[in-house]
């Protein structure tokens, strides 16, 4: 039986890890962090788009699944150095504090997930100058009780819950300025589902939304945007954050209102940016250390974006998730399912 080398430890490589298993696949799983979890464990979220679910309903399952399965081994702080050969039989060096090993692989999945892009590009909103510009990321540990905040949303500045919240979205997506012209895909409803927590913990606020487009495509999503306007009362303008000034202690904001066609500038206490999917570290160091092709934005580009979805340009080695692309969790989860059976097909041939 051929052993199968999952990389990364997002909910993707967790759950192709957990599919192999289960199918009698032993599997070698690496992850850069000292945990597994993704993107969900690093930023500490607690509740899911659409409907609302604590994430950890979600992936804490995933992530027992793998630890107790005895098919499964875990190296957690590592990294793939090098793999030589070719399909069925890859050697790869992994590395870590206490040393390197080889190990003999019959396949490869690469389910390096993705990173959030860095604000500080996009200088005008004052992300890194203005402490209560933040990124929806940090909110997202901030509304989780185990978080840095214990479920409160404060104002780094004076650590006092902000009474006008403004929410910037596509920063760093549909942006050509920036080299990403690309939909995030899942902003709009994350920003929807923040917006939502927010109004539910603290009534009294005010939140606005500023949105180019709102797509709204998956499961429920369009009703959690109906929702937030019909129950929650929360702004949704159609216009682009265009500045971000602080006057008098106090964040000014100015954006374009492009249904009016007319300027809009207004005084908030926080404002939160709303940062795409980018094509992170890990992806990028996979790809250069398998030899295996981009596209333009740094993600990896499939076999046949139609028929071979989870193939990657060099036989044996498939990719999954949100390293080809932005994808919400529960597309991510399906993936790591998919290509788990992709791998699985390809071994007994």
């Amino acid at each position: 039986m051929k052993t199968v080398l999952v990389i990364g430890g997002g909910v993707t490589g967790l759950k192709a890890s957990s599919e192999l298993a289960e199918m009698g696949y032993n599997v070698t799983l690496v992850e850069k962090e000292d945990y597994l979890g993704g993107q969900v464990a690093k930023h500490k979220y607690y509740k899911l788009a659409p409907d609302l679910r604590l994430a950890g309903e979600v992936i804490d399952p995933v992530i027992k699944a793998v630890e107790n399965n005895s098919n499964i081994k875990v190296y957690k702080h590592s990294h793939v150095a090098a793999v030589s050969g070719n399909a069925p039989e890859f050697k790869a060096k992994i590395k870590n504090s206490k040393g390197e090993s080889e190990e003999n692989f019959g396949a490869i999945v690469v389910a390096t997930g993705f990173e959030h892009f860095d604000p500080t590009v996009k200088q005008e909103y004052g992300y890194g100058r203005f402490k209560d510009v933040v990124t929806n990321a940090e909110v997202e540990e901030m509304l989780n009780p185990g978080g840095p905040t214990n479920g409160e949303l404060k104002r780094p500045s004076d650590g006092e819950t902000p009474k006008k919240i403004a929410i910037f979205q596509c920063v760093g997506s549909r942006d050509r300025q920036v080299g990403n012209p690309y939909c995030c895909r899942v902003g709009c409803v994350v920003s929807t589902k923040q917006a939502i927590e927010i109004k539910e913990k603290y009534p009294d606020s005010e939140v606005y939304v500023y949105y180019m487009d709102m797509r709204m495509f998956g499961r429920g999503w369009e009703e959690l945007y109906g929702k937030a306007m019909e129950e929650y009362e929360i702004i949704f303008t159609r216009g682009r954050g265009a500045e971000v000034t602080l006057k008098n202690q106090q964040l000014s904001l100015r954006a374009e209102e492009t249904i009016m066609d007319r300027p809009i500038q207004h005084s908030v206490d926080m404002i939160i940016l709303a940062a795409g999917m980018a094509a992170g570290e890990g992806t990028i160091e996979a790809a250069n250390v398998l030899g295996i092709k981009q596209n333009d934005y740094g993600f990896l580009e499939p076999k046949d974006d139609f028929v071979s979805p989870n193939e990657s340009s060099k036989p044996g080695i498939f990719i999954a998730g949100a390293d080809k692309g932005p994808m919400d969790i529960e597309n991510c989860i399906v993936e790591g399912a998919a290509v788990a059976a992709k791998v699985a097909s390809s071994l007994k041939n």
